[in-house]
Order: C-alpha cells, then structure tokens, then sequence
C-alpha cells in the first residue's frame, strides 16, 4: 500500500476528516472499506460546494480501486478528478490523476496510454513548486507509475530526489516506497537469473528498510516498524539469513494487520513459505503461495505473482523431487519475463520521444513564433520537424497532406480565403491528431504529420483527416468554394529510412491518380 494520497497541511476542506478516514482505511489494506465510503461522502462534500475534499475522495477512490485491481473504474476515477480541474492548471493534481491513469492503463497492458499519461504527470512536476507537499506527493504518484511500467531506474531517482525534503512523518512515506522498490528490483532481478544484480538491491532494501524502521520508531508508529521489520526481513532471506528473517517476520506479524492488499503480507507470506519449505512442512508452505498468488493477481502485481509461482515451483521439487516438466516451465517463464524487461528500453525510449516534443513546444514559445512556428496556422515549422527527426529516430511513419488545386482557390476566391482554407485545414488536423503526435505545415499547402505508433496508428489519423476535410462546411470561407485533399502515407525502409521520403511518393501517386484520396507506400 503506497502512501500516494499525503497531503499539504494547507489544503484542508470544511470535510477533511472524512478523506482522513478514507485514506486511513487504504493505507491500513481496507482498500473495499475505502471505496465505499469514499463513494458515500462524495455526494455530501460535491453537494456542500467543498471541492478540496471532493478531489482527495477522488484520488483515494482512485487508488484504492487500482489495490483491488478495478483498473478501468480507476481510470474511471481519475479522469472524473481531471474533468472538474477545468480549465485550472492545478498541476498536483493533475500530475497525481494521470499517474493514476499510467498505473491503470499499464496493468490493462494498453502501454501507449500509460506512456502518453506519465510523460504529462511527469512533465507536470516542473510547474509544482519544490520543498511542499504537493511536489512530493506528485513526485510519488510519478515514481509509482514509472515502477509499473518497469522504470525502475527512473522511479528509483524520483524517490530520492524527494528523500528527506519533509517532516518525519512525510520521509517516512518516502523510505518506505524507496524500500519496497528495492525488494520489487531484486525480485524482478531473481525472476530473470540475475542474481549476482539483485543481490546488490536486496542489500540496498535492506538498508532503507533498516532506515525506515528507525524513523517509524522515533515517531513512535509501531505499524509502520512492523511493515519495515517484514521489508528487511524479505531483504535478509534473499541473503542468507532465512533463520533471522522468519524471526523477525513473525514478531512484526503480531504488531500490524496483515492485509492481503499489502505488499509488505506478500513479502511475510514468501519468507515464511521458504521457511516452512526448508522445515519439509510443504503443506503449509503451498497453501501460503497459493494464497499470495491469488491475491496479488488481484491487485495485477504480476512480480509477485511470478515469484510465488517459481517458489511454488521449488515447493513441488522440495517435496516430490526434480521434474523436467519444471525445468520446462522455468525455461518458459524466464524466457517471456526476459522479453518483458527487455521491453524497458522501448519504453524509456518512448518517454523519452514525449519530453522531446514537450521540449520543443517549449522551445517554440521560448524562441517565438517567428523561429519555431507557422505564423499562419500555429504549427511547427520546417525547423521543429528537423529538431524533432534528429532527436527521436524513432518514429517509422509518416502523414503528408496536401490541398489540391490550392493555386485554383487562391486565384478564383483571393489569397485571403486561400489563407483561411489553410487554418482551417491546420485545425482539423489538431483535432484528428493526438497530443503526442507532431504537427508541421511543411511548406505552402503542403503538411505532415509524424504519429506516434506503427502503421494503423497513421493509416487511422490519415482517414479521420480525409473525413473530417470531406464535412468541412468550405463555403462558410467563401460561396461555392469545396476544398479536397490528396494524403500520402508512408513508413521508413532501410534503403530508405526517412519515413518523409515514402510519405512524399505516396502523395504524388494520389496527386497522379486523380486527387482527393489516400495512398500508402510501405
């Protein structure tokens, strides 16, 4: 359970204490308990005008439904939390929302989704002041979010950026994701045969742990001493010290409830089932993994679920024996938990192409128009799409539209209603493109768009540009004038690896082949 829902003394509603209770059950692993009374009080805090309040409920609805793995009802959530910001920037809040929607959206496996929703939180971090409770709450939403989608490096980084900026109560939060970090790294680590790697975390968990516990105790809060106790004793069995770990595992079990929605009861039930394995009480040991499994699919933690499954493994070689069908299902599972971390870089990379994008927005109104942007239609210009291909290679396909006959509209309707017929055409491409994709007025009549996705991606974005120029209302801009546009759409090869050269052939075939349609060059 993370402690993503802190809040800033500051930031009180007339019904605090009822989010106060919410959050007190989520962080307690009651997460149905919150749910529930968070959909009650939402009605009372929304009719009584008390829009604090309202969003923490929101968030805490959020969360606690991702704990109980109702991912889409937490997207849900979240956008509802989005939807009444309006027009306000609020970037903690937004921030911690669209964290919730990566969360959710990587569990659901719709990656693409969750990148887009991170790359803004995480951006968002930028406009939170540092040193309040609001920076460090948002930094933890990120952290987490970046944690489900492997990042672990990245998230790891988040975390310590906002170590020991807060009171004791706030880094105690803080040391506690840090140390469950580690354990959910070495495990990861372990499930891939990477042991000598994941050793090097254990050791590092163990530490935040230990530091976690002397924090916890100097705040006198014995549960969260109990949670850090089961933390470093998970950390001590992966090295070498089983004996030491399901002593201290057990003494901890009496002074917290062992919730199945914590992470911190995955952890007692693994060292306890080592320990009941090593003692040939099989029995006991399968009945604790086969629990944990079910659980924590529940909650779409699917490193704990595969690391009481290869402990469930060595459960039946302990009790019957060596089993090819084992070794077979190892192979297997090693095998596709190896192309998923693999799968990291694409990622990163992926994360990577959004901030570039925000950077060259950025840059754009840094500079001013006349550098980085179409003074006519509000878009990029030649120079950002140069900017842009240079610094993400990445992007395979290409989008180029083109106005057909456009010297025909000039010269019959006035280079004024020709000017008009080209911002028009630029806004329709902003609402049938996405916030990720790069929009360019490339020269004259001519524009392209560099979606981010493989081929249906530009293939779908090509059609809802065709369409919506084919029920464009045109003689609003002058009587009787109809405007169509030819669409190239093009992927990079390697005899040619520039998806604008293949976007530009299939243009002039349409252009060839009458006008008014779309062709595309693979």
């Amino acid at each position: 359970m993370s402690s993503r829902s802190l809040t800033a003394p500051s930031e009180f509603g007339p019904f605090d204490v009822l989010s106060d209770i919410a959050h007190r059950y989520y962080v307690d692993g009651f997460s149905e308990q919150s749910i529930t009374v968070c959909a009650q009080w939402l009605s009372l805090t929304v009719a009584a005008g008390d829009v604090i309040t309202t969003r923490y409920l929101l968030y805490i609805e959020a969360i606690a439904l991702e704990e109980r793995g109702r991912n889409d009802e937490a997207i849900a959530v979240a956008k509802s939390l989005l939807a009444g910001l309006g027009d306000d920037l609020e970037p903690m809040w937004r921030a911690k929302a669209l964290s919730v929607v990566a969360e959710s959206s990587t569990r659901l496996g719709k990656h693409g989704d969750a990148i887009a929703a991170l790359a803004e939180a995480d951006w968002l971090l930028q406009a939170i002041p540092t040193n309040t409770y609001g920076h460090l709450s948002a930094s933890m939403a990120v952290a987490l979010a970046l944690r489900s989608l492997g990042l672990l490096e990245q998230a790891d980084a988040a975390l310590s950026r906002v170590r020991g900026s807060h009171d004791t109560a706030a880094n105690l939060y803080v040391l506690q994701e840090l140390a469950l970090l580690s354990s959910y790294w070495g495990a990861a680590l372990l499930l891939i045969g990477r042991d000598r790697e994941a050793a090097g975390h254990f050791a590092v968990g163990a530490s935040r742990a230990r530091a976690m516990v002397r924090l916890a105790a100097a705040n006198d809060d014995r549960h969260m001493v109990a949670r850090g106790d089961v933390i470093e004793a998970y950390a001590a069995m992966h090295l070498g010290e089983l004996a030491l770990a399901a002593a201290r595992v057990r003494a901890a079990a009496h002074q917290y409830v062992a919730r199945p929605e914590l992470v911190e009861t995955h952890l007692m039930h693994l060292v306890l089932a080592r320990e009941a394995t090593t003692a040939g009480n099989f029995a006991d040991a399968h009945e604790r993994l086969t629990t944990l499994i079910s659980h924590a699919e529940l909650a779409s933690r699917e490193v704990w679920a595969a690391t009481a499954r290869a402990s469930l493994a060595g459960v039946h070689e302990a009790h019957f024996g060596p089993h090819p069908g084992l070794d077979e299902w190892r192979t297997i599972a090693r095998n596709a938990l190896t192309r998923e971390w693999a799968e990291r870089e694409t990622r990163f990379a992926a994360l990577r192409d959004h901030d570039h994008l925000r950077e060259l927005t950025a840059e754009t109104n840094r500079v001013g128009q006349a550098v980085m942007q179409d003074p006519l239609t509000g878009l990029g210009n030649r120079r950002v799409l140069e900017q842009f291909v240079d610094q993400t290679p990445g992007r395979a396909w290409a989008v180029f539209v083109d106005v057909d006959d456009f010297k025909h509209i000039n010269d019959t309707y006035s280079h004024a209603a020709g000017d008009r017929v080209l911002i028009a055409l630029g806004d329709i491409l902003r609402a049938q493109s996405r916030d990720t994709d790069l929009l360019v007025r490339y020269g004259g009549d001519e524009f392209v768009i560099l979606p981010e996705g493989g081929e249906d991606v530009a293939v779908a974005v090509a059609q809802r540009v065709h369409e919506a120029v084919t029920a464009e209302n045109w003689s609003s801009i002058a009587d009787g004038l109809s405007v169509t546009v030819s669409i190239g759409v093009g992927q990079a090869v390697d005899t040619s690896p520039d998806p604008l050269t293949a976007a530009d052939v299939a243009l002039l075939s349409a252009k060839r082949n009458g006008r008014n349609q779309i062709v595309i060059v693979r």
